[in-house]
């Protein structure tokens, strides 16, 4: 009788977490507790415009300057390039610049999520991304950013 009872306990121990399936709910939750109702993107993306900004939209080889914070669906900031936001969540380094971040749009420097949403923004607009790990680093752990877009600077080298 032990045997079969620890025989059951091991089977269900070794049960197979279904990660993405976790992660999946995770983001449902997330949408339903902030009443976010906007579909994802065919990515995954899920794309909140918080401000429409009145500027110019940009272009992959744009260089495009961001505010943004970083949180894990949990509410948790793990990055930021705003020193207050950095100072009043424990994550400040000494080390570390806090200015606008600028980096050229469709590139590898930034992970694709970011990439896709940034692109549907407006020059002054304000958004929310929440990302599925597959569009970030693919540890099933989805993120949210929150992007200011400050300013959008159109490659003029492009072939028109």
């Amino acid at each position: 009788m032990l045997l079969i009872v620890l025989a059951v306990i091991n089977q269900q121990c070794l049960k197979p977490v279904d990660y993405e399936q976790k992660e999946q709910e995770e983001i449902r939750d997330f949408l339903s507790t902030n009443n976010i109702t906007v579909e994802p993107t065919e990515s995954g993306l899920y794309y909140v415009e918080d401000s429409v900004g009145t500027g110019p939209q940009p272009v992959k080889n744009d260089t495009v300057t961001i505010n943004y914070i970083t949180y894990r669906l949990s509410g948790l900031v793990i990055d930021t390039n705003i020193e207050s936001v950095a100072k009043q969540n424990n994550i400040w380094r000494e080390d570390r610049s806090y200015t606008p971040f600028s980096f050229m749009l469709g590139s590898d420097m930034i992970i694709k999520g970011v990439n896709e949403g940034v692109g549907y923004m407006r020059e002054g607009g304000k958004a929310t991304l929440i990302i599925p790990s597959k569009l970030a680093y693919n540890d099933y752990q989805p993120l949210a950013f929150y992007i200011e877009l400050l300013q959008v600077k159109h490659d003029t080298t492009a072939v028109k």
